[in-house]
């Protein structure tokens, strides 16, 4: 679940629905200096949340009785919808698996950071170790091989043209990924994206975001097919008062309607010209 805070109520929207929006943004891809990614790489970045129905159909709270945002995930409830991600993109394909796979293992990682109790660390290393296992299942299926070293699942750079393309393939999971949460979140979030690869003359670019407004992002440069993207996302709102039950906020979050945001990213030339 995403929380945007606005006043006094927070619009919460559905970690499923922000990775079937990087999907939407990843298909238009097209302009500028990257190609049109291939129709399986759409469809895993637009999968790598696809296990989050099982925590946002019946959603938490944190500590402090608000709405749990997906950047306070415990690990307890990260593992459990991070593998269902990775299985359900693989019961697609298993390309879309093995990128998907790579994404929530990369996850993992960071929230191994965060938490450093005996409990979280030994489950978040029993589901490493389960990612590890799906890759190496998934990566002959894909023709990949898994005699070589990998770290955290990727080969290292100039191993093979086909390891150079997952490598490129999951960085732009991660730019989509990035893209969509500047997007939706209400707090401010990094400017600029990993460095992506591109086909012209070996060259690689990174993508600079700024926000314009709310639910707005300023891009340069422009990668898009069309002059600037607009898209409709639900979401329900609930007060940003804290819930003393989580009965109390799951009862408030069924009753909220389901309404409509439109995010929107414009080019460095439409924001100077005023553009609104």
């Amino acid at each position: 679940m995403i929380r945007h805070r606005r006043g006094r109520e927070f619009f919460l929207f559905k970690q499923n629905d922000h990775a079937l929006l990087s999907g939407q943004l990843a298909e238009r891809i097209g302009g500028g200096p990257l190609d049109r990614p291939s129709p399986k790489t759409i469809q895993a970045i637009a999968l790598h949340d696809s296990g989050w129905p099982l925590h946002d159909d019946a959603p938490t709270l944190n500590a402090r009785g608000e709405s749990l945002h997906v950047f306070e995930t415990p690990p307890q409830i990260g593992t459990r919808v991070w593998a269902a991600s990775a299985q359900r993109a693989a019961a697609v394909d298993p390309y879309c698996g093995l990128l998907v796979s790579l994404h929530v293992l990369h996850l993992s990682l960071m929230s191994q950071a965060a938490h450093q109790t005996g409990h979280d660390v030994f489950e978040l290393n029993k589901f490493q170790h389960g990612q590890i296992e799906l890759q190496e299942q998934l990566r002959p299926q894909v023709g990949l091989r898994i005699d070589r070293p990998l770290t955290h699942g990727l080969a290292a750079a100039g191993e093979s043209p086909q390891e150079d393309q997952l490598r490129s393939d999951f960085q732009l999971l991660r730019a989509m990924d990035a893209l969509s949460l500047a997007l939706l979140c209400s707090e401010e979030m990094a400017e600029t994206t990993d460095t992506l690869p591109t086909t012209r003359n070996g060259g690689a670019v990174t993508i600079k975001a700024r926000r314009h407004a709310e639910f707005t992002l300023v891009l340069s440069p422009w990668i898009f097919s069309a002059e600037s993207i607009e898209l409709p996302i639900s979401f329900r709102r609930v007060t940003a008062a804290p819930f003393t039950t989580l009965d109390e906020f799951r009862m408030a979050y069924a009753k909220g309607p389901v309404e409509s945001a439109n995010v929107r990213i414009l080019s460095q030339m439409f924001a100077t010209n005023g553009t609104s």
